[in-house]
C-alpha cells in the first residue's frame, strides 16, 4: 500500500486545513467507490493532528509523461492499447457518477501489464457543489477541454477531451497545445484547434473526434472505444469487444 499526504492549500492567512480536509474526503469518496483495474484503488483515509493521508494501492510504474519523454513518442499500437485500457476505466468512473477533471499524461500510470488512472483528488461527485465551473489550481492547462477554460461546468465530455489530449501526447510526443508558458498555452487553447496529428495514422480519426471544441459534437466514449478496438485489430492486437459500464449510469450536475 502507498500513503499519500494531502497537502493543504495556502492562503494569505496560512494553511487552509478545511479545504485540504474537503479535498481528501472528496478523493477518498470518489476513488473509493470505483473498482476497476484501470483505476487506482483507494483503501482508507487517515487523519491525525490536523494532517490527512489517503491509503491507496502501491504501484511500481512510470507515468505516461515519463515514458513518452524517454522514448520520444509511442508507436500507434502502444498508444491505442493504452487508450483502450484507460478509456475502459474512465467509462467505469463515469458510470459510477465520478468525473476526474484533471486527466493528463502525468496522471496515467503504466505498470507493464496495466494502465491505471490515478489522482482523483479533484474529482467531482455527481450532485456535489464541487462540480463547479472553477478550474482547480494545479491542473495542466494544455489538457483541459476548451469549455472548461471558458468557465463552463465539468462534464464527461470534458474528461473525454482531456483523455484525447493525453492520447495525442502519447502518439505525437507533444501536447495538443505545446509550450512551457501557461498563459500562452491557455490563450492558444481558448482560440484555436490543436494542430492535426502527424504520426497518429489510423488513430487520427479518434483524436480528431475527441478533440472537437464543441462538446455536443465530440466523439462519445462508446464511439471512441469501438474505434480504438478496430485500430488494435488492424495492428494485430487482440482485445475484448468494448462493453458498456456495468455500473448504473448517474446524472452529472454542477
Amino acid at each position: 500500500m502507498a500513503i499519500k499526504e494531502i497537502q493543504p492549500l495556502f492562503r494569505e492567512h496560512g494553511a487552509d486545513l478545511q479545504e485540504a480536509r474537503h479535498r481528501a474526503l472528496r478523493e477518498a469518496r470518489s476513488a473509493g467507490r470505483l473498482n476497476h483495474p484501470a483505476v487506482v484503488s483507494v483503501h482508507d483515509l487517515l487523519e491525525e493532528g490536523g494532517r490527512l493521508w489517503i491509503v491507496m494501492e502501491l504501484l511500481e510504474a512510470l507515468t505516461l509523461k515519463e515514458t513518452v519523454r524517454h522514448l520520444g513518442h509511442l508507436p500507434v499500437h502502444w498508444a491505442a492499447w493504452i487508450g483502450f485500457q484507460l478509456l475502459s476505466g474512465l467509462r467505469h468512473a463515469h458510470g459510477a457518477g465520478v468525473l476526474h477533471r484533471d486527466i493528463n499524461p502525468g496522471n496515467v500510470l503504466l505498470t507493464g501489464d496495466r494502465v491505471v488512472l490515478s489522482d482523483f483528488g479533484i474529482a467531482a461527485l455527481s450532485g456535489e457543489a464541487s462540480a463547479s465551473t472553477t478550474v482547480p489550481i494545479g491542473c495542466a492547462p494544455g489538457y483541459l477541454a476548451p469549455e472548461r477554460l471558458w468557465g463552463r461546468p465539468a462534464t464527461p465530455a470534458a474528461d473525454l477531451w482531456s483523455f484525447g489530449a493525453s492520447l495525442y501526447f502519447a502518439v505525437e510526443g507533444r501536447a495538443p497545445y505545446p509550450g512551457s508558458d501557461s498563459p500562452a498555452v491557455l490563450g492558444t487553447a481558448m482560440t484555436r484547434n490543436p494542430d492535426p496529428p502527424a504520426k497518429a495514422g489510423p488513430l487520427r480519426a479518434v483524436l480528431e473526434g475527441l478533440l472537437r471544441r464543441d462538446p455536443a459534437a465530440r466523439m462519445s466514449a462508446g464511439q471512441a472505444a469501438r474505434l480504438l478496438s478496430e485500430v488494435l485489430r488492424l495492428e494485430g492486437v487482440a482485445v475484448a469487444s468494448p462493453r458498456l459500464p456495468t455500473a448504473r449510469p448517474q446524472h452529472f450536475t454542477s
